[in-house]
């Protein structure tokens, strides 16, 4: 099941932005290290059932 939502985010991802080469890999905190033309963010599941995003491309 995590594949397919991640398939299907990555997916998402590239068809938002043609230009650019994005794709996200799971981290060990249970969320998703997000790359994207050098710009670099990950994500941590937080206490409400959600994600907490960190790093230079949510900025």
């Amino acid at each position: 099941m995590k594949k397919i939502t991640l398939l299907i985010g990555l997916l998402s991802i590239l068809s938002v932005n043609a230009n650019a080469f994005s794709y996200s890999t799971p981290n060990v905190f249970g969320g998703y290290n997000y790359y994207d033309n050098g710009s670099f963010g990950y994500s941590t599941p937080n206490v409400f059932g959600g994600y907490n995003y960190h790093g230079s491309m949510f900025n």
